[in-house]
């Protein structure tokens, strides 16, 4: 599956963002076509505050997140801030695209995608990459 992420692309990918070596996203085509969402939600101070599973909530903290979905597209919200997550579309059966996102990763380092570039803190900026995973995980920070 190819993985566009801001606008780098990353070729033959699982699915799975790692982010500071640990798996924090996983998007997938359900059999029906869905995109599916799997992802746990920090706060800035490193607690699990919500914990997404293809889509379904296995706990959602004071119920402050939201997600709204058709078969190729999905949005997740901060509804406290109104932030992003998460915005991923189906663009083909082996291309996603997350085009916006804005959330803390385990460590508590914010993470940023936008149309231009992927940023995790105010270090590692990646943008206008192409890149093979080699059938692997995606890996970041």
């Amino acid at each position: 599956m190819e993985l566009d992420i801001g606008s780098n692309i990353i070729r033959n990918t699982s699915g799975v963002l790692n982010v500071q070596g640990k798996e924090q996203i996983f998007l997938e085509l359900g059999d029906d076509g869905q995109l599916l969402l799997t992802m746990d939600i920090y706060d800035s101070g490193k607690v699990r505050i919500a914990k997404l599973r293809r889509n379904s909530w296995v706990f959602n903290n004071k119920e402050g997140f939201e997600i709204t979905t058709t078969p190729a597209s999905l949005k997740l919200i901060d509804k406290e801030s109104g932030d992003t997550v998460v915005e991923a579309n189906v663009i083909s059966k082996d291309k996603l695209k997350v085009s916006n996102g804005k959330f803390y990763t385990h460590n508590s380092v914010l993470l940023e995608i936008t149309p231009q570039y992927w940023r995790v803190g105010g270090g590692i900026t990646m943008g206008g990459n192409v890149c093979d995973s080699c059938g692997g995980a995606v890996a970041i920070g």
